[in-house]
């Protein structure tokens, strides 16, 4: 069973009103979304194929390579061929969020600084399609390897991976980027299973402390490679303030007024109340802007801050 300490936890972070609903959903089976990839032929006839197969899918209103497969033609969708062809790959609504509120444009170039497995930094070479660079840093080896693969497999040539901490990157002089994402390592609350021990079997508060200090020094060191003016989106898939509320309002601080946050909300995603305050420490309120995303039949648990560098 999930354990019963983030539990407690939980009913101090979601409102009482929509406790029950948010638990409810560790127990409902994920939405199977697709993002077409327009890196691997042109997106209509992919999307022509599908429904000359009678695949069902719904549009995403906030991202146009976005679709939401119906319920019927789940099961066929699992083994498509399209997915070993590179053009469609199956990403979650909250997963998409991030890379769509950074808004990178051809031309620019974009940090993605903990990328494994290459979902997002291949959304973004998408939405740059194919003008600009995406510098995809990831530390651990075999996460390493299979963010090559994805990127490969998808086609994103303006990708380029590296094996490496973003805590101890190094740039030359005067190389910053126009965008940053920081989709840090986090205690994964929002992809809890009931029906999956191994999703949170490595979940404890020391755990969500260990993360908290990480997030801190990862964020720290992505946001001095951005350019002034530059925007930069901090992710985590957990509820706890200590990895999210906690982590953004400690680099406001940190950063001694170099950084604003801005809102982060898009249309019809559904959210819940951002923390201000938690046990003794309270936040700034323009912890409001940020966005956590509440959790139904659809979206996942997942927080995110869009700051720019003033």
């Amino acid at each position: 069973m999930i354990p019963a300490a983030f539990l407690e936890r939980l009913s101090l972070i979601v409102p009482p009103e929509d406790l029950s609903g948010v638990v409810h959903t560790f127990s409902v089976k994920e939405a199977f979304i697709l993002r077409v990839n327009p890196l691997k032929g042109e997106a209509e006839a992919t999307l022509g194929r599908l429904a000359e197969e009678g695949v069902s899918l719904a549009a995403v209103p906030w991202c146009g390579d976005a679709w939401i497969v119906g319920a019927e033609t789940v099961e066929a969708m699992s083994r498509h061929p399209l997915f070993d062809e590179g053009k469609i790959y199956r990403q979650s609504l909250s997963s998409l969020i991030p890379a769509v509120l950074l808004g990178a444009l051809p031309g620019e170039r974009v940090l993605d600084a903990c990328a494994a497995p290459g979902s997002k930094a291949t959304q973004i070479a998408a939405m740059m399609r194919p003008e600009g660079e995406v510098v995809a840093v990831e530390a651990v080896k075999a996460r390493f390897f299979r963010l090559r693969s994805v990127c490969a497999l998808l086609g994103a040539a303006t990708v380029a991976c590296k094996l490496c901490d973003v805590r101890r990157l190094r740039l030359p002089d005067n190389m910053f980027f126009d965008r940053v994402l920081v989709d840090a390592p986090c205690s994964s609350e929002g992809r809890f299973r009931a029906d999956d021990p191994e999703s949170y079997a490595y979940w404890s508060p020391r755990k969500i402390k260990e993360m908290s200090y990480k997030q801190k020094g990862i964020l720290m060191s992505a946001a001095r490679l951005l350019k002034p003016g530059g925007c930069l989106v901090y992710a985590t898939c957990t509820f706890a303030p200590e990895e999210n509320e906690e982590v953004v309002d400690w680099f406001l601080n940190k950063s001694e007024g170099a950084f604003a946050l801005e809102e982060a909300g898009l249309p019809g995603v559904p959210r819940l109340p951002a923390v201000t305050r938690w046990g003794r420490d309270a936040f700034s309120p323009d912890m409001a802007m940020c966005l956590r995303v509440k959790p139904d039949h659809l979206y996942t648990g997942f927080f995110v801050a869009k700051l720019r560098k003033l």
